[in-house]
């Protein structure tokens, strides 16, 4: 049995291609051929999935086909996004194919969040089945154009036992801390603030990161040159790499959702810095809105907290990571709803 996996997975980033292995992953442990759309080649060759940049290759002969997780709630998602809304909506609609959204999210607006053209037009179509979502709030969202929806915590919760990734909870010398954020002229400013930090201090390593492949188009994230032992850089490359390497860190700041999510699954903590919505509604959820950081302040005082290491190692314990051991079991769920609709498919078939 052929099932499609559709997705924004075109931009050779960290969040999107962890994603969609872990659902085709999962797919074939059910004993199906997941088909990806637009996965980059290596990647996909590197865990033995099929990829294909046709929208009609992708759908034709697909038993059914899952939104493999991703923002596609949110609003104002561009151009590029909402025609591949309208190619996803005609496709599926002429080889009559089911879509099930999975692990899908939005702004945190609810109902009241305001969507493009094709993108309400393909939630509201015939297409479109049951989904799941990852913040509550989307619940009501989906309803409001037609449709039933169940809520499990972000499905990258499950990143750790799912790709088997051991956690390092020794900590090592010198403190190690993780930088994801965009190359403004405030993150500039805080570069040279902790240049200067590493000047006088030999126990503290920032690691840039740079989430999107080293061929990709996409170079908005500040990377500076590795010119110090304690500035370094790390590009992505492969997920299982980038999964290992998180859980080296003390603290991973970033601008962005999955990257800090994954590493809090790994239990290393986590500061949105300049974040979407949906980052903080994320960390709301597990008591963290300290970790919104930093509030109604320059990064000229998130560059002062680096440069303590004692300041930096004692964040590990604000976090409750008791609940956030309950959300990952949760969000299991993601996946295991793939189960019930692939029963149900199969069933229908017959």
């Amino acid at each position: 049995m052929k099932v499609a996996v559709w997705g924004s997975y075109n931009h050779g980033n960290y969040g999107d291609d962890i994603m969609a292995i872990q659902f085709a992953t999962y797919l074939k442990s059910l004993g199906v051929e997941p088909w990806l759309y637009r996965l980059n080649r290596q990647i996909a060759k590197r865990y033995d999935l099929i990829t294909t940049d046709s929208i009609e290759k992708l759908i034709n002969g697909a038993s059914f086909c899952i939104i493999g997780g991703g923002g596609l709630l949110v609003e104002t998602l561009g151009d590029n996004v909402e025609e591949d809304f309208k190619q996803l909506n005609v496709t599926t609609s002429r080889f009559q194919c089911p879509v099930f959204p999975i692990s899908i999210g939005g702004s945190g607006k609810g109902s009241s969040s305001v969507l493009s053209y094709w993108q309400r037009s393909f939630f509201q179509s015939s297409s479109c089945q049951y989904a799941t979502v990852r913040l509550e709030e989307d619940i009501s969202l989906l309803n409001s154009l037609g449709k039933e929806a169940e809520h499990y915590p972000d499905v990258l919760l499950s990143v750790g036992d799912f790709w088997r990734i051991p956690l390092n909870l020794e900590h090592e010398k010198p403190v190690q801390v993780g930088i994801n954020l965009p190359d403004s002229f405030s993150s500039r400013l805080l570069l040279q603030q902790l240049r200067l930090i590493t000047a006088f201090r030999k126990d503290i390593v920032f690691h840039f990161i740079r989430t999107f492949l080293p061929d990709s188009p996409n170079t908005w994230e500040l990377i500076p040159q590795s010119d110090s032992p304690y500035i370094k850089q790390h590009i992505y490359s492969d997920p299982t790499a980038t999964l290992k390497f998180l859980t080296s860190l003390d603290l991973v700041i970033s601008s962005k959702l999955h990257l800090g999510l994954t590493a809090l699954a790994l239990k290393v903590p986590f500061f949105s810095v300049g974040g979407p919505g949906k980052a903080h509604s994320f960390l709301r959820t597990i008591d963290a809105d300290f970790a919104i950081y930093p509030s109604k302040s320059k990064l000229m005082e998130l560059g002062l907290f680096l440069s303590n290491p004692n300041q930096i190692l004692a964040v590990k314990d604000k976090f409750n990571f008791e609940k956030l051991e309950g959300l990952k079991r949760l969000s299991w769920q993601h996946l295991k709803s793939i189960s019930r609709i692939l029963e149900n498919q199969t069933i229908q078939k017959k």
